[in-house]
């Protein structure tokens, strides 16, 4: 599956536009906050209905608009197509339409068009809180399971209730309440912690595989590791909570349940935030961006993702850079978007690859190359 075509109104900086894609290498190259990544925030908020920078929806409107719309047509293979429209504003609730069907749950759409997006950001991936890398589980695992992302979004609603009950402060909670918040998070959670082990499962060797290919390292003392960490490993959720409420009544939140999982990284033995250079930072970031790309492919019911890099050449040194251009230029990976500042790093990936390429120019809001 491919974007063979984009239309853009009204998003961030970009008025209208009309992007015709190659379905192999896609080049934006501009100078800096011109919009190139606007156009694949774009793209990713077409796929998952999200802006990948954490903006909300009104932030995504173009300044002194009311509304954005975005318009994708998708084609696989065979030459079947897909028409996707996500719209935002104009009185509106955010609106989701395939083919000219409104889709109702979000579950229906995310995951029919999968990516994964490479940024300068994606080092929080390695040096930031937990919440970053539980961020990082749910962006892959609600992309290839429907029931994921619904008991996510519940386990959420949830939380939100129960933690409102602890703080409140003029009464006691009832009993009776908390009984059934916490077996409905018990019964969410255990659907996320049983997906969630197995994607630590099957892709901690992946990920390791791609650290040792990017960064040149060949021994144990810089083999990457990852393990998952959960309360559920220590027993029933249900259990957990129960026997925190008084605790948890003091401090006003829930301090047990998958919202508390993590992901500890590892090179060799030690502690990836407490030890590793920042060479090692953004080599294990790329190296888990590109695992996902790896896992999406090889489990998501055969649907290739596209790849979108922004802005990640000017932060390699030139050995990984060089890795990073022969992985890219690769037959085997599917569509790919590139943004850039100049052309020197694009010419040099484009010279390494012999697939189909379509370059743009980005000034302004406005992309040349677009038709």
């Amino acid at each position: 599956m491919y974007l063979r075509e984009l239309h853009i109104t009204n998003y961030r900086n970009v008025a209208d536009a009309t992007l015709h894609f190659s379905p192999n290498v896609n080049c934006l190259v501009g100078a800096n906050a011109q919009g190139k990544t606007n156009v694949l925030d774009a793209i990713y908020y077409l796929s998952v209905c999200r802006s990948s920078s954490g903006a909300t929806d009104t932030q995504c409107v173009r300044h002194g608009d009311e509304f954005f719309l975005l318009e994708g047509m998708f084609a696989d293979e065979s030459g079947t197509e897909n028409q996707v429209a996500v719209s935002v504003g104009g009185g509106r609730p955010k609106r989701v339409v395939h083919d000219g069907q409104r889709v109702r749950r979000l579950s229906q759409h995310i995951g029919r068009f999968p990516l994964v997006l490479i940024s300068p950001t994606d080092t929080q991936l390695v040096a930031g809180g937990g919440e970053e890398r539980r961020r990082f589980m749910d962006t892959v695992l609600s992309q290839l399971h429907a029931d994921y992302l619904e008991a996510a979004i519940r386990y959420d609603r949830t939380l939100r209730q129960r933690n409102a009950l602890l703080k409140q402060s003029d009464a006691e909670p009832d009993p009776a309440v908390l009984d059934v918040l916490e077996e409905m998070l018990a019964a969410d959670a255990d659907v996320i912690f049983g997906h969630r082990q197995a994607f630590a499962a099957a892709f901690a060797p992946r990920c390791a595989a791609l650290y040792q290919r990017l960064s040149g390292a060949d021994d144990e003392a810089e083999a990457a590791g990852i393990a998952y960490v959960s309360h559920l490993q220590r027993g029933p959720l249900r259990e957990q909570l129960r026997e925190g409420r008084q605790k948890e009544r003091i401090v006003g939140y829930t301090l047990h349940g998958i919202h508390k999982d993590d992901l500890q990284l590892t090179l060799g033995s030690y502690p990836v935030r407490r030890e590793a250079s920042q060479g090692q930072h953004k080599t294990l970031a790329l190296s888990l961006k590109l695992a996902q790309y790896a896992y999406l492919r090889d489990l998501g019911d055969h649907r290739t993702p596209m790849l979108l890099l922004d802005d990640i050449f000017d932060k390699l040194d030139t050995n990984r850079l060089q890795r990073i251009i022969d992985y890219v230029s690769s037959d085997a990976l599917g569509q790919i978007f590139i943004t850039d500042t100049d052309r020197t790093h694009t010419d040099k990936l484009l010279r390494a690859t012999r697939r189909d390429y379509r370059l743009f120019s980005v000034r302004a809001g406005s992309i040349e190359g677009a038709e």
